[in-house]
């Protein structure tokens, strides 16, 4: 049980002012104007503690379902005591039932990726020596180990001197939607190599393949000036299209991607029935 529990759970501890205003805060968000009047509600007489008591846990009720449907789960991290306390949805994000283990900072730092500990280390540092709130998304791994993306946020209290007393905030698991726009971005990037594919197949066939082709319908007319009009004009088009494709890919200054290891041979392309050798007498 939690300290609040355990507090409303015996009537003679509502007394226990400090305690009982420390608890209200703690686990229901509350600041300690209003965490006071409620102790001062539950210690002055009995009809006011059942009746605030009734209010309470409905609170505590209400406040549990609608993080659970949001997904959502805040901590109150004591500096001092380290006395922790964290909502039952945090537990379960984390992979926990709620209230199995003593929550601590140090024991969720280690649920934290190891590529995304140095990024949370140094907002809480940061947060801690300035005072200002933080937030970030930061990629955890439950206890089954499964990987899941949290939006954190955090904020220091501090005492009348200014010294760091608490540390509380809450998490929101954001997983599914990190997925939906990751797949959105694949699919995104798939149409988009699927059309640079269709525009390059095109300008093969506009700028190769038919000038190609006009160059045999003149070659099969004997009308050789055309012929070579129409090779001259296919060797311009691969050319452009070569230097478009480099300038996608290469650095400018770079011509290294066009230089061969060894020489084409326009031979290799030819079929050994075309090959003539030297005729030979009967």
């Amino acid at each position: 049980m939690s300290a609040l529990s355990d507090l409303l759970a015996d009537p003679a501890a509502w007394k226990q002012q400090d305690a009982l205003v420390d608890a209200l805060a703690a686990e229901l968000g509350l600041d300690d104007d209003s965490a006071a009047q409620i102790a001062e509600t539950l210690a002055d007489n009995e009809h006011a503690r059942t009746t605030g008591l009734d209010h309470l846990w409905q609170l505590r009720e209400r406040m549990s379902t609608a993080q659970s449907f949001a997904a959502m789960g805040d901590f109150d991290f004591h500096l001092a005591t380290n006395v922790n306390t964290c909502s039952d949805e945090l537990f379960r994000i984390y992979g926990y039932d709620p209230g199995a283990i003593d929550p601590s900072y140090t024991l969720f730092y280690e649920h934290v990726h190891p590529e995304d500990r140095e990024t949370v280390r140094a907002a809480y540092q940061r947060s801690l020596a300035t005072g200002a709130p933080y937030e970030m998304v930061e990629r955890i791994r439950r206890t089954d180990g499964e990987l899941r993306y949290l939006w954190t946020n955090g904020e220091v209290i501090r005492d009348a001197d200014g010294k760091p007393v608490r540390m509380r905030g809450t998490s929101i698991d954001i997983t599914e939607r990190v997925l939906t726009e990751q797949a959105r971005a694949e699919a995104a990037l798939r149409l988009g190599d699927a059309g640079l594919r269709r525009r390059q197949a095109s300008e093969i066939n506009d700028n190769l393949v038919q000038g190609l082709t006009a160059a045999i319908y003149a070659l099969e007319l004997d009308d050789t000036e055309r012929v070579g009009g129409y090779l001259r004009q296919t060797l311009a088009a691969a050319s452009r299209m070569m230097t478009d494709l480099l300038e996608e890919q290469y650095d400018e200054h770079d011509d290294r991607a066009l230089v061969r290891s060894a020489p084409a041979s326009l031979d290799a392309g030819q079929e050994t029935g075309h090959d003539k050798g030297p005729a030979t007498g009967g």
